[in-house]
């Protein structure tokens, strides 16, 4: 916690810009025991940085561009072949990647980022609420990243079967989400490896 809190003052940084190697890198890093504690040591460092509530944004998603692989990008690929955009989900952000980003922030009044980077408003257009009686490739995204970041009971069926609400459950309760099984737009950030504020107000 020292170290983050050092870094942040000598860079400039707040606690919500700590985020785990693995939401920009196809990696193992974190672990996934050391990620589950992120949402405590940022909390911790927020305290110590002496920050105001206020300052915190309502969401910050991490910011994904071409070049950058990793399990984030692949739910951003399932979440455009939901939208009927041809790509593959492998995580890779290709160049059929590129163009289906552009194009979806495009057709949703949003700027074309050159890099076609998955910033805040592209996430929060791409991603569609969900609950127990959603399926599809949107189910399957949720399903994968949380598998892949520890919850090794959710199968990546695409369907919104029981473990993987129950794992939706448990994600909530640690950034401070109404744990209420539904994926909206705070846990989709939060799935995603985003900071939601309400995080920094638990105790």
């Amino acid at each position: 916690m020292r170290l983050c809190v050092t870094i942040c003052r000598r860079y400039g940084l707040h606690a919500h810009d700590i985020f785990g190697h693995w939401d920009f890198r196809t990696t193992q890093c974190p672990g996934a025991a050391f990620y589950r504690q992120f949402p405590t040591l940022r909390r911790q460092v927020f305290r110590a940085l002496g920050t105001s509530l206020g300052d915190v944004p309502a969401r910050r998603w991490p910011d994904l561009w071409r070049f950058v692989n990793s399990p984030s990008v692949r739910v951003a690929q399932y979440l455009l072949a939901h939208h009927g955009y041809p790509v593959e989900p492998t995580g890779v952000f290709d160049a059929a990647t590129v163009a289906a980003v552009q194009d979806w922030q495009a057709r949703n009044a949003l700027p074309v980022d050159v890099d076609a980077t998955l910033n805040a408003g592209t996430w929060e257009t791409l991603a569609p609420e969900l609950d127990q009686h959603s399926a599809g490739l949107p189910v399957t995204a949720v399903q994968y990243l949380l598998n892949f970041k520890g919850y090794a009971d959710v199968a990546v069926t695409g369907g919104y079967d029981h473990a993987t609400r129950r794992a939706v459950r448990d994600l909530q309760a640690l950034h401070g989400l109404p744990r209420n099984g539904k994926v909206g737009t705070g846990t989709w950030c939060a799935i995603v490896g985003g900071v939601v504020r309400q995080s920094f107000t638990r105790r």
